[in-house]
């Protein structure tokens, strides 16, 4: 018998809290880079949010390479994401075996 299809996914979870944190790294991140003059702009908060989406996009890949190092499992991965064990493989499959070459690498060079 097969196993029953899975139809549920987790995905994000927005909340007050992470409404809050999102809102501290805008504020933060707009005092770093233009200290006093961004509060109030609303074209200021788009660029601040779309950079701080690029970032966790760029990091995205080595959080699930590392993810699949603690054994967690494709459906599972997926799961977080809000989208199908195959949705998660197709999109992260190459990137996480070509950060583990690259980990593997450096840790050869380094002599661990």
């Amino acid at each position: 018998m097969a196993p029953p299809e899975r139809i549920h996914h987790i995905g994000p979870k927005v909340d007050s809290d992470s409404r809050a944190v999102l809102d501290e790294a805008v504020a933060c991140l707009g005092q770093t880079r233009t200290p006093g003059e961004w509060l109030g702009d609303g074209g200021a908060r788009i660029h601040l949010l779309v950079s701080l989406i690029a970032e966790a996009e760029r990091q995205l890949p080595g959080s699930v390479a590392l993810a699949r190092d603690q054994d967690y499992s494709w459906a599972e991965i997926g799961d977080l994401l809000g989208v199908t064990r195959a949705a998660a493989w197709q999109r992260f499959a190459d990137q996480t075996r070509t950060i583990k070459r690259r980990t593997r690498r450096q840790l050869l060079a380094n002599g661990d």
